[in-house]
């Protein structure tokens, strides 16, 4: 769950400096326009001024929001009490950062103008109309999220993660989730043909036996400690974690084919996804001393069997 949390908060903070690009870029549209119309800080350049701000604000609420539903949706993860809380908490922040901004640069030239009173009323204005629309987008995401949540057929994170024994964070950090949600909905709904169950267990098996590469490699006792044997688990870990990265990835486009009629599948694909997996799996120098490999290819046969795939 925080892994998710961390990574769509990236996707904010990616998404805030967009917001401000593009607000800059109107703002200096309209000063451009508006100097060389002998007009500039005029009623109506202001005015352009402050809309163009005013949008940016409005953007933070749907755009922010917009991110949060999708990756929710994508690994089946609701809104909970406290990810509310922060979520108002990061755009009431970023909409105040906004209006102090605009406080800076232009409430000086309302002063000046005797209209100052004017755009203080208008900031906290947009102050507020901010905040307010930002927890009603709140509440309503809220609503949608788990009304579509409560309508998945989708296996959720929590559940593949203990399946495979595996972190949630892991499936999230490897982008595994999803491939592995449409791996799980392809084969149980053909769980009526006793070849595509085998298929099925097997598929599964491979894959644990898989989270497993790199978690457990000898190292002599007495070199434990040192810093040549740590480097060696973090690089076994780090190789074990793109083996299984592969391993999913080419079951879930081999999967895809199963799907289809026999008269639709795309031979050449199937062909080449299968040797790139042997290939991977094959060149990880970690797995040269270990059975793994052929354990994993071994319960994949009936898999293979299915899609009519041939050994060169």
């Amino acid at each position: 769950m925080d892994t998710l949390n961390g990574q769509i908060d990236t996707m904010f903070k990616e998404t805030i400096y967009i917001i401000e690009s593009d607000n800059s870029r109107r703002i200096k549209k309209f000063t451009i326009r508006f100097t060389k119309a002998n007009q500039k800080f005029s009623h109506e350049h202001l005015e352009a001024l402050l809309v163009s701000h005013e949008k940016a604000i409005r953007e933070i609420p749907r755009k922010y929001l917009r991110i949060e539903k999708t990756a929710r949706l994508k690994y089946l993860i609701p809104l909970d009490e406290k990810r509310r809380f922060d979520l108002l908490k990061i755009m009431t922040d970023d909409i105040e950062m906004l209006i102090e901004k605009m406080n800076r640069e232009y409430r000086d030239i309302f002063k000046n103008q005797k209209r100052v009173d004017e755009f203080d009323g208008r900031i906290k204005n947009t102050l507020i109309d901010g905040k307010q629309k930002t927890i009603e987008e709140i509440k309503k995401t809220d609503e949608i999220l788990n009304e579509k949540l409560n309508s998945s057929s989708k296996i959720k994170p929590s559940e593949l993660a203990k399946f495979y024994d595996l972190d949630e964070s892991a499936l999230i950090d490897l982008k595994v989730i999803e491939p592995l949600q449409n791996i799980h909905e392809i084969f149980d709904g053909m769980q009526d043909n006793e070849n595509m169950k085998i298929s099925f267990e097997g598929i599964q098996q491979s894959i644990r036996i898989c989270s497993k590469f790199g978690t457990q490699i000898p190292i002599d006792p007495s070199q434990k400690h040192t810093e040549a044997a740590r480097r060696f688990r973090k690089r076994s870990m780090v190789v074990g974690t793109l083996a299984l990265k592969d391993l999913i990835v080419a079951i879930h486009l081999l999967t895809q084919q199963l799907n289809l009629s026999i008269e639709k599948r795309n031979s050449e694909i199937i062909d080449k996804t299968y040797m790139r997996l042997k290939e991977s799996l094959k060149e990880k120098e970690l797995f040269k001393e270990s059975d793994g490999v052929e354990k994993i290819m071994i319960n994949l046969n009936a898999f293979f069997k299915m899609l009519s795939i041939v050994d060169k």
